[in-house]
Parts: structure tokens; C-alpha cells; sequence
């Protein structure tokens, strides 16, 4: 490759003042019609003076020739030299221009040409063995019959009513019942559930079971027959230690109605005590707290018959079902009301009263 001949500067050495020679100038604008000496041998044409031109200080980091701006054309006889273009700094350098690629044209898809039904062959006449006559084609469409419409929508059940698992209407009317035996096997089978199947027992956490049991204890059995005179005096000779016939000694086991009826009261104190402690205990599981003494269901009614019952046997029992239901947060109120139930005027009270005070004493 031919390489394009570097160029001079005109001044090769910065900051001096020299002046080069001139070509004669024939221009008519510049004679001096007073002095007319253009070109006139032997005379001395005055010379221009050219200020130096100084490189810039950011000269561009490529080595282009330089030239001025204005430079005297060469004489006709010297060749002309191509110079390259000037570009000074800060000057944007020219782009070649930019051909984008041209998108290629859309196509589409072509649409989808389907066969042709051939078209319907006429029958000819053909004469078929009678065994292979053509069955002629139904003259009607059948009936198309409508797709079945499918939902997406969820199916919703309606709710199955939840049925207890205890016969709580049942337990209620056995309560309520004049029969004592009945009663009794009610309450007995209260005292089951909750010492075996606690976790039905809340379902007798009811306020109409705490009203049976309530008119259990409140029942006047003083119109009710009591003992024969027999039966006190085969109990008494039991008493005694005196030996008596096996008829006899069934006959003094037996309960008279109004015994039986004072038996009731001492269970429906202790039933009363069973629900009350299964009360507290899911109140504290619930909400973490202690419902008082007095605010148990019925716990009134307890502390009543023991103070007020003129009967010893239901007196002891209100004691015992005290005693079944203590809490760290009963000490108190229990404390007091043995306390005051150990100065009883009958012994087996006073002796109930001084146990449940022990067991108290061991409670934190």
C-alpha cells in the first residue's frame, strides 16, 4: 500500500517569524498606481508577514497532515497534493451512514383446503338376488339427543344437625322423676360419665339438670312413710350385735320411701359437686381463670344444707361434696365453713368436718 506522504507544518519551530516566499501577485486591486513597480526586475516586492500558528493543546491523538486554513496556492508547475480533511477538537467526526436490515415481509398462514365431498353417485339399476336387496336409508335424521349439562360448580351439602352424644332430655326427666329407684340410677350413672367419660361429662353442664337435682334435695319427705316399727327393732339388735335370721336381717336393709328419698338428697349433693368441678375445670381451661365459690352452679345450695339440713346424713354429705370440689383458690371460704361444721352437735359431722380440714391442710 502506497503511503500518503506526510506534509510539513509551515512553521517547524514554534514562536518563530518567518516569512516565506511569495509568488508575484499580477492582481489588479493591488498596483500601486502612484508607484507603479509591480513586477518591475531588480525591485523588491514588500513581503506579508505571517503570525505563527501554534498546535493546539489537545491536538487530536490521530496524526493527520495539518494545514491553515489560509495557505497560498502552490505555482501551476508544482503538482497539487491531496490533503486530508481538518478536523479540530470537539468537532464530531462524520458517520457512515447506517443501513438497517429490512424485515422480512409477514407471511400468513394459507388457509387449509379441505377434500371435496365426491359427488353422490347415482344408483343404478342393479338387479340384487332377493337375500341381498339394499335397505333403503332412513328418510329423517334421528333425534340428536342434548348433552347433558355438567356444572362446575362446587355441590354444597346441606349441614347434618350434630347430635349429642348424651341423652341429655332423657338424664333430666329420669331426675325429675317421683320414682326414687329412678332417680337414683340417674345419678349413678352421672357419678359414671364423669369419673369414666370425661369428655362428655360438659354435656351435663346443664341448667336444667342443676334444677333436678336442686328439687331432689329441696323434697319435703316428712309425708313420706318411713320405717315399720319391725324394721327398728331388727336394726337395733344389728346395732347391738345380736344375731337374727337372714329374713330379718334383709328386711332392716331395706330402704323405706322416705329413706330412700333422703338418700337422694346426699347423692344430688354429690352429683352437684361432680358438675360443678367439671364447670371450673373448663372455665380455667378456657379462659385461665377461677370462677369463685359462690359462683358455681348450686354451690349456694351445698353450703345451705350444711348449715341449715336437720338431717346428720345430708349434712355429712354436704361436707363431702365440699371437700370433692377444694381449689388452692377455696381454701378460704372452705376453711371457714369446716371450721365452723367441726363444732357440730352430731359426732359423724364433726368427724367429717375435722377430715376434710386435713386434706385441706395438704392442698398448696
Amino acid at each position: 500500500m502506497n503511503q500518503v506522504p506526510m506534509m510539513q507544518p509551515i512553521y517547524p519551530v514554534q514562536g518563530a517569524n518567518y516569512a516565506l516566499p511569495q509568488q508575484p501577485s499580477y492582481n489588479a486591486v493591488k498596483i500601486d498606481i502612484h508607484n507603479p513597480s509591480v513586477g518591475t526586475p531588480g525591485m523588491a516586492q514588500p513581503q506579508p508577514m505571517y503570525q505563527p500558528q501554534y498546535a493546539p493543546v489537545n491536538a487530536p491523538i490521530y496524526n493527520y497532515p495539518q494545514a491553515p486554513i489560509y495557505c497560498p496556492m502552490p505555482a501551476p508547475s508544482e503538482p497539487v497534493a491531496t490533503q486530508a480533511p481538518v478536523y479540530y477538537p470537539g468537532q464530531p467526526l462524520p458517520q457512515a451512514p447506517v443501513t438497517y436490515p429490512q424485515a422480512p415481509a409477514a407471511t400468513y398462514p394459507q388457509p387449509v383446503q379441505y377434500p371435496q365431498q365426491p359427488a353422490a353417485i347415482e344408483q343404478q339399476n342393479v338387479n340384487y338376488p332377493p337375500q341381498m336387496q339394499p335397505v333403503p336409508a332412513p328418510t329423517q335424521a334421528p333425534a340428536q339427543v342434548p348433552a347433558p349439562q355438567v356444572s362446575n360448580a362446587p355441590v354444597v351439602e346441606a349441614p347434618q344437625p350434630v347430635e349429642p352424644s348424651l341423652d341429655l332430655n332423657g338424664f333430666i326427666s329420669r331426675l325429675a322423676n317421683p320414682d326414687f329407684e329412678g332417680q337414683a340410677a340417674a345419678m349413678e350413672d352421672i357419678a359414671d360419665i364423669v369419673n369414666k367419660q370425661p369428655e362428655k361429662a360438659s354435656e351435663l353442664v346443664d341448667k336444667q339438670v342443676f334444677k333436678a337435682l336442686n328439687d331432689i334435695i329441696s323434697f319435703d319427705s316428712s309425708k313420706v312413710e318411713g320405717p315399720s316399727q319391725k324394721q327398728i327393732e331388727i336394726r337395733q339388735k344389728l346395732v347391738q350385735g345380736e344375731k337374727v335370721s337372714a329374713e330379718d336381717e334383709k328386711l332392716a336393709n331395706a330402704y323405706s320411701p322416705k329413706e330412700m328419698a333422703e338418700r337422694n338428697k346426699s347423692y344430688a349433693l354429690f352429683s352437684i359437686a361432680l358438675l360443678d368441678k367439671v364447670y371450673a375445670q373448663e372455665i380455667k381451661k378456657l379462659s385461665n381463670n377461677t370462677v369463685p365459690l359462690t359462683d358455681l352452679p348450686s354451690a349456694v345450695n351445698v353450703v345451705n344444707q350444711l348449715k341449715d339440713n336437720p338431717n346428720p346424713m345430708v349434712r355429712e354429705s354436704a361436707i363431702e361434696a365440699l371437700s370433692y370440689i377444694q381449689e388452692p383458690e377455696y381454701k378460704k371460704d372452705l376453711t371457714t365453713l369446716f371450721t365452723v361444721a367441726k363444732n357440730d352437735q352430731d359426732a359423724s359431722v364433726a368427724n367429717a368436718a375435722q377430715a376434710a380440714l386435713d386434706k385441706l391442710d395438704k392442698v398448696a
